[in-house]
Formats: structure tokens, C-alpha cells, sequence
């Protein structure tokens, strides 16, 4: 089973160009589950539904985090929220509304049982700064593992934590993380951008049961031939295998 997570950056930057260099980047992973978060949604324009077509997923779509954006030179109404894209169509499905800031808007959680005894909770929690920010991602973190978490269930928490794994904030999931995992923020371009300095998206199983994870790696970090990379954020791809 190979789960890849990845924060699609909504319509940024050279969007159709990057629809059509994660759509390729994808495949060539040929996961069985991607987990994609701040999926842009507006004037026909989806990226979720673009890219289970790409690659012939079911797409689970949970818009949010609607709000007025620019889009090809007009201001638009817009979603910009998670999304699951499954090789298979899930056994059970299920959204959790997450503690938020009015200042930073609406943050869920999204999961789906991926396969028995696994599921998959896919998060994008607050970017906010500051030791108020910091409180808010832990209580996001805790409300969705609460509400996702099932007795005898693995649980893979995936997506953008806005956090390092050694961040007090993620302590009660430290354990599962990979605290040498390479940076994954990127510019949109290989010439430009911000320096990375931490990984902040990630994938960690909880509750291991009959699953584990037997391979972690960072993708969709190489720009393509004109110095274009896929989204701001590299891709963190997981392998995992099942004893039953």
C-alpha cells in the first residue's frame, strides 16, 4: 500500500502548468492513496477532480476554507480545502470540524478506511505563528485523532501539520514521525523561493495493529526541465505493509 501526501498550494504560481507536473509526478509514484490538501475549487477549475483523472483515483472531495481569491485576473468564489484520492473506493468515509481562528478560517479533518484495519486521516492544520498558533495546532491534532481514532484500527495521520516533528505541538504523535525527514517546503521555481528549513508535512501511523510502515521518502521535489517545480510544498510518500 503506498500513501503520498501533498499540499497542491491552490491556484498559485503557474497553476495549470503545476496541475500538469503533479499529475505526472503522481503517476509516476502510482500511489493507492493520495491525500491532497488546500485543493483549489472554482469556475470550473478543480484540482482534486483534474488529478483523479490524471490518474484514474475515485476522488473524495471536502471543500473548505471558502473565501474570495484571484483567479486567471478575476476575483472568484473559491474553496480551497482536502481531498482524498483512493485506488479503491473507501469502506467508510468521514469529515471532523477542527477548532479554528477566525483569523486563519475554517481547518477539518478528513478521513477514510483505506483498506481493513487501516485508515487514513488527512490534515492541514493552522499556519498561524506564535504560541497561540502552536496551542491551536495541538488541539487540531488532538480533536482529529479523537474523532478519527478506532479501537483495533491503524491510523495513518497524513498532510501539512504546519509544524516540525520535533515541535511541542506534535508531541503526542513525535513518536511516529521521522525526525530526519528532509525539508519539504519549495519555491515554485528552482532559481527562487524560500529557503527550506524544516519538514512540515507528514506521515505517521498511530496505532500500528497489523499494518507498518516499511519505507518513507520525500517526492516531487525535482523541478522539470525549465526549473518548475509541481507546488511549494515536496511530496512525503510512505509504503506500508500488512501481516494479515
Amino acid at each position: 500500500m503506498r500513501i503520498v501526501t501533498l499540499n497542491t498550494w491552490k491556484n498559485e504560481g503557474q497553476y495549470a502548468r503545476r496541475l500538469a507536473l503533479m499529475a505526472e509526478g503522481l503517476g509516476e509514484l502510482e500511489p493507492d492513496v493520495v491525500c491532497l490538501q488546500e485543493c483549489f475549487q472554482a469556475q470550473g477549475w478543480d484540482t482534486a477532480a483534474h488529478l483523479s483523472e490524471a490518474l484514474g483515483l475515485v476522488a473524495l472531495s471536502a471543500p473548505a476554507r471558502r473565501k474570495l481569491r484571484r483567479h486567471q485576473g478575476e476575483i472568484v468564489d473559491s474553496a480551497s480545502g482536502l481531498a482524498m484520492l483512493c485506488r479503491e473506493p473507501p469502506l467508510t468515509t468521514g469529515r471532523i470540524a477542527l477548532p479554528s481562528d477566525p483569523t486563519d478560517g475554517e481547518r477539518i479533518g478528513q478521513w477514510a478506511d483505506v483498506a481493513p484495519g487501516l485508515r487514513v486521516l488527512n490534515l492541514h492544520l493552522t499556519h498561524l505563528r506564535g504560541p497561540q498558533a502552536a496551542d491551536l495546532r495541538q488541539a487540531q491534532l488532538v480533536q482529529a485523532i479523537s474523532d478519527a481514532a478506532q479501537p483495533g484500527c491503524s491510523l495513518l495521520v497524513a498532510g501539512d501539520l504546519n509544524a516540525a516533528a520535533h515541535a511541542p505541538e506534535l508531541a503526542s504523535i513525535a513518536a511516529a514521525l521521522d525526525h530526519h525527514a528532509a525539508a519539504t517546503l519549495q519555491g515554485e521555481r528552482a532559481d527562487g523561493g524560500p529557503s527550506p528549513v524544516a519538514a512540515i508535512d507528514h506521515l505517521a501511523l498511530l496505532q500500528p495493529a497489523d499494518w507498518k510502515i516499511v519505507r518513507r521518502f520525500r517526492a516531487l521535489d525535482r523541478p522539470d526541465a525549465e526549473g518548475w517545480y509541481p507546488s511549494d510544498h515536496a511530496a512525503v510518500v510512505a509504503d506500508l505493509t500488512s501481516s494479515t
